[in-house]
């Protein structure tokens, strides 16, 4: 079984614009194809608005899967908010040549929301403000053939830019202070912490039901292995300090790899592995190879002002598994 994860950057306008969408097909459909996933996971997928249509559809990701295996895979994706369908941008999209026998969007079910008041907002706030995260994390169960269902969660993170604070930025949307912009980055880490808390207490719930489950997490964690988020998901003995939920740690699969192998971004010219995936015990026992396709990965800072640039500047990233 190969699972794969791609970030494939903001595909697709708010309407549906199939001669606008052919630089684009072009240069990502071949990646797709050379992943030869059997569950492939997909970031930033943006949904289309259709005419008389009560939710969006995805008419662009439709088109780039036209004439692949994975038109006819089974599919799941988030929803911005439950039973409102996907939003416009940016939605989480599982294909799988497996039966997916339940899914669903989750939106802080676990975690309490951390309250905090900002001291530069302006107008100041009266009383600390929940700090909650934007973006869903898709959890899924697959039925991979086995005695028991691959759990698997899909997710992107909020990246470590300063959050808007009240009052903090001028008409020209630069930052008014050092100060805002200080309590707009601890902000963007509040959210992403929250979105990281949400996912391995869901996490821990699957372990309580069964202490040998198959679980998965992948996609963009907007996180290198050495932050703190990725501490918090793995639950690594050395910082649990207790071997009684040694069986409850996620393996960081692609940690195996030399540094310049496992990269999926480039920024600045300095390589981030910021694209992951980990698994419980039992589902890691069972991989046999895993890879990262970045090569001719372009910088994302240094190639912005190219418009003839049609692809992605996040890599894939592939495990394969023996089941």
């Amino acid at each position: 079984m190969k699972l794969a994860t791609f970030n494939i950057e903001s595909y697709g306008s708010d309407r549906f614009e199939p001669a606008g969408l052919r630089p684009r097909i072009e240069a990502l459909r071949p990646r797709l194809l050379e992943l030869e996933a059997d569950i492939l996971c997909l970031q930033e997928v943006n949904a289309q608005k259709v005419k008389g249509a009560s939710q969006r559809q995805f008419l662009a990701l439709d088109l780039l899967l036209a004439g692949t295996p994975y038109e006819t895979f089974h599919r799941a994706a988030s929803e911005r908010a439950p039973g409102k369908g996907p939003g416009d941008r940016h939605n989480l999209v599982i294909l799988s040549r497996y039966p997916i026998s339940a899914h669903e969007s989750l939106f802080q079910l676990r975690a309490n929301a951390p309250l905090w008041q900002p001291s530069t907002a302006d107008p100041a706030y009266d009383t600390p403000q929940h700090v909650t995260f934007e973006r869903p994390i898709l959890k899924s169960e697959i039925d991979i053939g086995g005695m028991k269902p691959l759990h698997l969660f899909v997710v992107h993170l909020r990246a470590p830019i300063a959050a808007m604070i009240r009052g903090g930025k001028t008409a020209e949307r630069t930052w008014k202070s050092t100060s805002a912009w200080a309590e707009g980055y601890l902000l963007s880490v509040l959210k992403q912490s929250a979105q990281a808390l949400e996912l391995r207490l869901a996490v821990e719930a699957l372990f309580d039901r069964d202490e040998k489950a198959q679980i998965v997490l992948t996609g963009d964690f907007n996180a290198t292995g050495e932050t703190g988020t990725l501490r918090l998901l793995r639950a690594d003995p050395d910082d649990t300090a207790s071997p009684d939920w040694t069986h409850r740690r996620l393996f960081q699969l692609d940690a195996s790899l030399p540094l310049p192998d496992r990269q999926t971004v480039i920024h600045r010219g300095k390589g981030q592995a910021l694209d992951h995936i980990l698994a419980s015990g039992p589902i890691t026992d069972r991989v046999v190879d895993v890879r990262v396709f970045n090569a001719g990965l372009p910088d994302e800072v240094f190639e912005a002002d190219d418009e003839t640039y049609a692809g992605s500047y996040h890599a894939a990233m592939r495990a394969q598994f023996d089941i």
